[in-house]
């Protein structure tokens, strides 16, 4: 009798042990899906080789969410929780198990990263095998073009191939028929000396040769003699500053072969503004990246309040990756689908009510109307369809020591 009480008094312990468990769980699960709390990664190179701009980028990131963090609106379906981690930039091993952190830590998207070469590694191996979103806010690197994401990779940097097809229109536009080439001899420069030259021919355009320079040369001498030697209406430099391409220019300069010349954004600073004084050298040209004017200063005031450094790169590419991340959440409630990456498209691009920096709560009260929406943001995003935003580029010419600025492209 004692023994069968014994075992009745153990059977009902566990049975209220289950139940409390099964209790805990379900009000827990519960809990989380009526306030529908979403998890979302900051995964930039806090230290290294950027630690002194990403700090700007988290706190544009924090901006985007801080715009809905205290709504009172008790219609407001969605939290979101933010969590960082460091690449550090260059090391991939260390670069991977942060994203397998943030990744454990329960997040659906994540923003980032900035550096080039990680991001494609950690999208390909990390993050598109778990379909979790990446939206990198910085890393303008052609290594993405050709990268199998399944649609959960994208970018609010153009990539730098974009700003090959507006050399390529800028060209066309200036009536130059001929074009000699001059590439820095690194994989991302020569991609886009491909392209470059891929789309003058399209244009109807000759390249009369193209050749690659290193960075740590001497003597240029036998590079300007084959550039010379093919000729052409204008040479184009595909390179840096600091990779030999102030070094090529200069020597050309001296040598007086060429007056015309063309330049990628990397190429467009103030030590070869300096270097075209001459009236002979008017007529060279290139491009920068600029953002739409109406949404960049609705950016710039959020920025300011906040003191945030905005004259720092990729700030306001990382609040436009946020204020998406958020947005494209609520599109997937309303639209009651489980991806939010299908929804991307759809609050960013055409057709839609134009929507602009410290306007989020407007578009979610749209997006609740069942009303389209265009995430046009600070910097007039619209993506194609590899992720990739088109940017607005202005075009620039060379002259007297001067920079000046013609048309957006």
């Amino acid at each position: 009798m004692l023994r069968n009480l014994i075992k009745l008094q153990f059977l009902f312990i566990k049975v209220l042990l289950v139940l409390f468990i099964y209790t805990f769980i379900f009000v827990g699960k519960v809990s989380a899906e009526s306030e529908k709390l979403i998890k979302v990664g900051i995964l930039l190179g806090f230290t290294g080789a950027i630690e002194s701009i990403t700090p700007s980028m988290a706190e544009a990131v924090n901006l985007a969410f801080d715009e809905i963090a205290d709504d009172n609106d008790s219609n407001l379906e969605i939290k979101f929780t933010l969590q960082r981690a460091d690449t550090t930039c260059d090391d991939i091993n260390i670069s991977k198990t942060a994203a397998k952190n943030l990744i454990n830590y329960g997040v659906t998207a994540i923003i980032g990263a900035a550096c080039p070469g990680i991001t494609k590694e950690i999208a390909k191996d990390i993050t598109t095998p778990n379909k979790i979103l990446l939206i990198s806010p910085a890393d303008n690197s052609n290594e993405l073009l050709n990268l199998n994401d399944r649609n959960f990779v994208f970018r609010t940097t153009p990539s730098k191939i974009r700003g090959s097809k507006i050399l390529a229109e800028i060209t066309k536009d200036r009536g130059i028929k001929k074009v000699a080439i001059s590439t820095y001899n690194d994989l991302d420069n020569k991609t886009f000396a491909n392209f470059f030259k891929k789309e003058l021919n399209a244009k109807n355009i000759e390249t009369t040769i193209a050749i690659s320079h290193n960075e740590n040369s001497d003597d240029y001498a036998d590079h300007i003699s084959a550039l010379t030697a093919a000729g052409g209406d204008a040479v184009a430099v595909i390179s840096n500053i600091n990779s030999g391409g102030e070094r090529v220019i200069k020597s050309m300069l001296d040598t007086g072969m060429f007056n015309n010349f063309i330049f990628p954004e990397d190429m467009v600073d103030q030590k070869i503004i300096n270097q075209f004084e001459r009236e002979s050298q008017k007529k060279s040209f290139g491009y920068l990246q600029v953002f739409s004017s109406l949404g960049s200063k609705k950016f710039l005031t959020l920025a300011q309040s906040r003191g945030i450094d905005f004259s720092n790169p990729y700030v306001a590419e990382s609040y436009d990756a946020a204020a998406i991340i958020i947005l494209s959440n609520f599109a997937k409630i309303y639209k009651n689908q489980k991806l939010i990456k299908n929804h991307i498209y759809s609050i960013s691009n055409k057709p839609g009510l134009k929507i602009y920096p410290g306007e989020i709560k407007k578009a979610i009260a749209l997006l609740r109307q069942g009303k389209s929406i265009n995430y046009e943001g600070a910097t007039a995003v619209e993506f194609d369809e590899n992720g990739d935003t088109l940017g607005s580029f202005m075009e620039v010419e060379f002259g007297k020591g001067k920079l000046k600025r013609k048309k957006i492209r």
